[in-house]
């Protein structure tokens, strides 16, 4: 009895052991499969039904797929723990559809061909049917991802839009104010910029349908050429390329007409060959200009044109950004993205700059060249072109505004003898002496000018008669108590100051110039006169 008892402890116990430990090892089963299950990461493999390609998709990273002319199909396999959203470009889609478990899915409303994923594991058939030949750039992103990135896109690209737009606006504006072309065609460049990067983006399937894709598609090869021959001829007159460089811009031009006409051949004709050659063609010649261009500029820059430094630096900017979006896809996803965006932007505000510097530039030449035309250099005065363009306006405002109009007409008296006698040099301190004393006599509004030889003449605008008839007798006074000290000899100055005024608006300015001169005859006349009775006085 005691020995069935031992045995049967023995049994129990053993039992109770081997229970313990199988109940252990379903429990480290259950915890692996749970944790396995918990820790099992999402995987999508995109797959070519032609040629069974398979490609494995990373989560953020674009498949470089090439995509041929016509249709295309592909078998996606995914397994998702959260749900996710698979993207591609799309500058040469025609038609797009998504075929899970014998139903079509809808793309999202965006830019770039967007497709919700469920969570789960499913299969889905895609069919691409494209214009051209192009990667599309296949992407998977988890829901998260897609909406951060689609806030971004947005934020930069509305930045980019509303930049563009300003300085449009901001170049027709200036451009209309002072009639230079060079606006116009920053203007036009700016336009084909901003179109370009719209429809390279896909931005207007935002407001259009499926039914549209090859008119898009259409529109952008067209902006590609655009872009080309507006950009050609707004840096080849911004640059101001000098007389020996000027068949190379001709030569530039013609070939971006030659891209341009590229462009709309593959748009009429639209065949495989044809459009395969067309686009390699294009982007060689398009990078023969912009090479060129860059050259040119790194050679004017050194010459001292300081647009020419502004483009430089510009095209650097794009030259760069190229780089980034063909070379180090890998290194810097943000500047690979949004490298050419950015370097459009800061090219764009540096050309304006660039083409304000030019404006400021030429219209201080102008000014320059004006003074030049209309001021008397020996005297510092207007001449008499200068002095008619001030006195046509002061007679406007006279007739205006009303008032009354003085003209005084100045003639030196016994010049010639001064110049006989002394010498031009001597003559011509004389009429500086006038003109300053005149000048400082006037106001800073008052029309003053010499009209050629001993003639001088100024005109000024007066609200009423009050102390004009004061003001010209001081004048005249003053200048006949002016005298030039030389070589110890004293040379008196004296002038006939013919005075005209109107409280009606005269005809014209030739009218007003002969009543002047008459009445600085009449009054040279008299000087004379009584200078010969006082002369007959004293030797009476």
């Amino acid at each position: 009895m005691l020995n069935n008892t031992v045995t049967i402890r023995k049994h129990l116990h053993t039992t109770t052991s081997l229970c313990i430990k199988f109940c252990g090892a379903l429990f480290v089963i259950f915890i692996f499969l749970i944790c396995n299950t918990a820790i099992a990461k999402d995987s999508c493999n995109l797959k070519s039904i032609a040629n069974s390609v398979s490609i494995p998709l990373s989560q953020g990273i674009a498949a470089d797929i090439k995509l041929e002319k016509g249709i295309n199909q592909f078998e996606l396999v995914c397994t998702l723990n959260q749900s996710g959203v698979f993207t591609f470009t799309r500058p040469a889609l025609e038609r797009f559809s998504w075929q899970q478990n014998n139903q079509l899915k809808a793309p999202l409303k965006t830019n770039q061909m967007a497709i919700l994923m469920e969570q789960g594991s499913f299969n889905a058939k895609l069919t691409l049917t494209t214009t051209a030949s192009y990667n599309p750039r296949f992407t998977w992103l988890d829901s998260q991802q897609f909406i951060e990135k689609v806030q971004l896109y947005n934020l930069i690209f509305g930045v980019f839009y509303g930049l563009c737009a300003t300085l449009i606006f901001y170049a027709l504006i200036i451009g209309y104010g002072i009639k230079d072309a060079i606006f116009k065609l920053y203007g036009i460049y700016l336009f084909c910029i901003a179109s370009f990067i719209f429809l390279q983006e896909g931005q207007p399937y935002l407001f259009t349908n499926g039914y549209f894709s090859a008119y898009i598609s259409h529109l952008y090869t067209l902006s590609i050429g655009l872009t080309i021959v507006s950009a050609t001829w707004f840096m080849s007159a911004l640059l101001e390329l000098p007389e020996y460089w000027r068949k190379l811009s001709y030569a530039l031009k013609i070939i971006a007409l030659c891209v341009l006409t590229l462009c709309l051949q593959k748009i009429a004709l639209d065949l495989p060959t044809i459009t395969n050659i067309t686009a390699i063609v294009t982007g060689y010649l398009s990078l023969l200009i912009v090479v060129t261009i860059f050259i040119l500029s790194a050679v004017q820059a050194k010459q001292g044109v300081n647009e020419a430094s502004l483009v430089f630096i510009a095209l650097s900017c794009v030259f760069i950004s190229m780089i980034f979006r063909v070379l180090l896809t890998e290194y810097s996803p943000f500047i690979q993205r949004y490298g050419f965006v950015i370097a459009f932007t800061i090219e764009s505000l540096l050309l304006a700059i660039a083409v304000g510097r030019r404006i400021q530039r030429l219209s201080y030449a102008k000014k320059q060249a004006e003074q030049h035309a209309n001021y008397d250099h020996l005297c510092h005065i207007y001449n008499r072109r200068g002095w008619s363009l001030k006195a046509n306006e002061l007679l406007k405002k006279h007739a205006q505004r009303g008032g009354v109009l003085c003209f005084l007409y100045i003639d030196l008296d016994r010049f010639k003898a001064i110049n006989d006698t002394y010498g031009h040099d001597v003559g011509d301190k004389v009429l500086c002496t006038v003109a300053e004393s005149i000048s400082q006599h006037m106001r800073s509004e008052d029309a003053v000018g010499r009209l050629g030889g001993d003639e001088f003449v100024a005109m000024a605008l007066f609200t009423s008669k009050d102390k004009i008839n004061q003001r010209v007798a001081t004048l005249e006074k003053k200048l006949n108590a002016l005298s030039l000290e030389h070589q110890g000899n004293t040379i008196a100055i004296y002038a006939s100051v013919g005075q005209i005024n109107y409280s009606e608006a005269p005809k014209n300015l030739d009218e007003v110039l002969k009543a002047g001169d008459e009445a600085m005859y009449q009054k040279k006349s008299l000087r004379k006169a009584q200078a010969k009775q006082t002369y007959t006085r004293e030797n009476a």
